[in-house]
């Protein structure tokens, strides 16, 4: 039977929300240890602080950008060098900032697609390369949405983001085949987290487009 128990996970949006419930979950289940990943340091290291606290399971957070791909790298590097090893990797951290088709500005398509959808390919990447080496036969779990089918029109680059996650998740499954390391999606629908209030408003009816 697959268990987290005496395993080694990378879980990325580790701050707050889902990515902090993931990796309570899987210090809860007997991790070993787990490397926690975003942007706000201090939250981090207190989120990771408190699940170590509670659970003894060692928890390192490590401030990263995901849109940054050396600091994506970083990340798995600091996972090698403390844990040895990688048997997990969950990416759990995504944006939604609004536009839709007409008014999404260069800016914040580059934006979403870096933190949706590059900082999950250099994260896989570097974390496959060590399951490779090491004969790991790992998993991967990406967190996709199901706006990855269609979506609302005011989440436009959210919805590419995450129907490219797919075919990313897809394609590297089958790639590793040979290798034994399962990489799946989640495309989840809305949720509530206990910080309060859904990520965007929930589904509304699609209205005429408008020049802004």
């Amino acid at each position: 039977m697959n268990s987290i128990k005496g395993k080694f996970a990378l879980v990325t949006g580790g701050t707050q929300g889902l990515g902090a419930a993931i990796a309570k979950n899987f210090a809860d289940s007997g991790a070993e240890g787990i490397v926690t990943i975003g942007r706000k340091e201090d939250k981090g290291n207190e989120v990771a602080k408190k699940i170590q606290d509670e659970t003894g399971c060692k928890v390192i957070f490590v401030k990263t950008d995901l849109g940054e791909v050396q600091e994506c790298r970083n990340a798995v590097s600091v996972a090698k060098q403390e844990f040895g090893r990688l048997d997990v990797l969950v990416n759990a951290a995504g944006i939604t900032d609004r536009g839709d088709i007409v008014n999404t500005s260069e800016e914040l398509f580059d934006k979403m697609i870096g933190t949706n959808l590059k900082g999950p390919y250099f994260l896989i990447q570097d974390t496959v390369k060590i399951m490779i080496e090491q004969n790991i036969e790992g998993s991967i779990i990406n967190i996709g949405s199901v706006a990855a089918m269609t979506g609302q029109p005011f989440i436009s680059t959210y919805c590419v983001s995450k129907g490219a996650l797919a075919t990313l998740t897809r394609n590297t499954a089958f790639a590793l085949l040979k290798n034994k390391i399962r990489v799946n999606q989640l495309n989840i629908g809305w949720m509530q987290s206990v910080w309060g209030g859904y990520p965007f408003a929930p589904p509304q009816p699609a209205e005429k487009m408008e020049i802004k």
